[in-house]
């Protein structure tokens, strides 16, 4: 059981994490993935044949805001994109990390390699189109993984646990107490015992060179003979 609910715990980490991944995955800072800033008017750049996104903060009105690029052989193109009805916000700008929307593009069908002279009506920011999607696809389906990892993980401690209540349910565990007696003990103790007692008695040192000694003496016995060879009773009478 405590097997399971630390499975359970792992998981649901797992599924928060792959969560706020995927939550993070629209929320970049076109100023982090910048290559170029430019500002209201005309600004040079170069441009390395990469297809682009342009980035505006989101108090620009779509309607309101111009932007084209040119080169000394090519007339002036419009980059932006088309804008919603009400002309506050660009197409699919839902997708758009907050306080910006993705108001034009330069692809690499369009132009080629070289300088170029963009002129707009409001600041902008330059990003690599391929890394932003490319960070933020990964990014998402990394998320993805996590979440989809930490919902089996769930299961999977779901299952342990009630595995676990099962057998604790079911399994008795009966502990059965030996004694063990040891056959030694008595026979050990009595013998302390008697070790003790002989070392507590006070022991006494006779001299036997003191002693007088007393003569024997020999008591003699009848000599007798043979059963059959005995005096027959002579008769009183």
């Amino acid at each position: 059981m405590g097997v399971g609910v630390f499975v359970i715990l792992g998981g649901v980490i797992l599924m928060v994490i792959g969560g706020e991944n995927i939550d993070d995955s629209g929320e970049w800072d076109p100023r982090d993935k910048s290559d170029f800033s430019g500002s209201s008017g005309e600004s040079s750049y170069y441009y390395d044949g990469e297809d682009m996104i342009i980035m505006v903060r989101d108090n620009v009105r779509c309607d309101e805001f111009t932007i084209t690029m040119s080169n000394s052989s090519s007339d002036p193109i419009d980059l932006k994109d088309m804008c919603e009805d009400d002309g506050v916000a660009p197409m699919g700008w839902e997708d758009d990390p907050p306080g910006w929307y993705h108001m034009a593009s330069i692809s690499s069908y369009r132009f080629a390699e070289g300088d170029y002279t963009i002129e707009a009506s409001h600041s902008y920011e330059v990003v690599p189109l391929w890394e932003v999607v490319g960070e933020e696809l990964g990014e998402a389906v990394g998320g993805f993984f996590q979440g989809a990892a930490g919902f089996m993980g769930i299961c999977c401690g779901v299952g342990i646990f009630g595995f676990g209540l099962i057998l604790g349910l079911l399994v008795t565990n009966n502990e059965q107490k030996v004694i063990v007696q040891n056959a030694g003990m008595p026979m050990n103790n009595m013998m302390m015992q008697a070790n003790q007692t002989t070392m507590t008695q006070p022991v006494y040192q006779k001299n036997y060179a003191d002693v007088p000694v007393q003569p024997q003496s020999t008591i003699q016995q009848p000599q007798t003979g043979d059963f059959w060879n005995q005096e027959e009773p002579k008769n009183p009478f």
